[in-house]
């Protein structure tokens, strides 16, 4: 057991980092050039018609598309930043998956704006029309239930022993350490997957490549559940504080929320995402007010 506990100790000292944290931020952006240029590349010669093989048009049908991929690389930056964050702060790690739904969000504006409405009637052509627009809507609403949810974050929150927060955060560092290797499995299988569509359909199979979004970050998030189910099971033991498990159980049915939205579309998953957000944010809310009148108590609460 021990070994085990070392060498998760081991994992967690070089995947969580600060020179992880700076060796991912500065290859996932050199990433993203590549692939931006890789697919305007490939997108020029689609146009004129070189390609041997048909690509479909989710990817290829508009010069817009080509925004979408160097978007994904700086969202799987994002996604390690959440895992980089868990062991320090659980509220962090929440506003860090409000976040990644925010990017989303705008990554899927890039995708939708090539299917924008043409009709002659300038009356009836009006925004809210158009498939993009429910994303628009979602990311500034999410853009706004953070910069609260950042504002209420206390900057540092300890109320467990010395002893008992180094163990606590140590169990931390090691989830963290696995849901870093299941990342990284996840994103080559979500890969993989997806690859395998899109030569299918270069091949003449008449199902378009899966979407991305539904494949690697429903898988990461339904991880996620299970490791914030855990953490939260886990800080019972060391937590007496009511706000803050309160918060922590509310989170985690936040994550599961955020989680369902992947299976919907338009405005039924941003319903869901913007309720998640403000589920969230009202629990932070919640917990600062409690803690506000445990200490208005002061004396007299601890003698009860």
């Amino acid at each position: 057991m021990n070994a085990v506990l070392r060498l998760l100790d081991r994992l967690a000292d070089v995947l969580l980092s600060p020179a992880a944290r700076k060796a991912v931020e500065h290859g996932l952006v050199r990433i993203s050039i590549v692939l931006f240029l890789l697919h305007a590349i490939l997108y020029g010669v689609h146009e004129l018609g070189w390609l041997p093989f048909r690509m479909p048009e989710s990817l290829f049908g508009h010069p817009l598309h080509i925004l979408y991929t160097p978007f994904s690389a700086i969202l799987v930056a994002e996604v390690y930043l959440l895992v980089y964050h868990l062991p320090s702060s659980f509220a962090r790690s929440m506003g860090k998956q409000l976040e990644i739904i925010s990017l989303i969000e705008i990554r899927s504006v890039f995708r939708d704006l090539s299917v924008l409405q043409e009709t002659a009637n300038a009356d009836t052509a009006m925004p809210w029309n158009d498939p993009f627009f429910p994303h628009i809507v979602g990311a500034v609403l999410l853009g706004f239930a953070l910069v609260g949810f950042y504002r209420i974050l206390p900057r540092r929150q300890a109320r467990l022993e010395e002893m008992a927060l180094a163990r606590f955060i140590r169990f931390k560092r090691h989830l963290a350490a696995m849901l870093c290797i299941a990342l990284a499995g996840i994103a080559a299988w979500s890969f993989g997957h997806w690859f395998t569509d899109l030569m299918a359909y270069a091949g003449g199979s008449t199902m378009e490549p899966i979407d991305p979004n539904s494949v690697f970050y429903g898988d990461f998030f339904t991880a996620l559940i299970f490791v914030d189910v855990i953490l939260l099971i886990t800080s019972l033991r060391y937590l007496s504080d009511y706000g803050l498990i309160l918060r922590n159980s509310g989170f985690v049915i936040a994550t599961i929320i955020l989680r369902l939205s992947f299976s919907l579309e338009g405005w039924s998953a941003v319903a869901h995402e913007v309720l998640a957000a403000l589920l969230a944010l009202s629990l932070l809310l919640l917990q600062a007010g409690l803690g506000w009148g445990n200490r208005r108590l002061g004396p007299e609460l601890k003698s009860e």
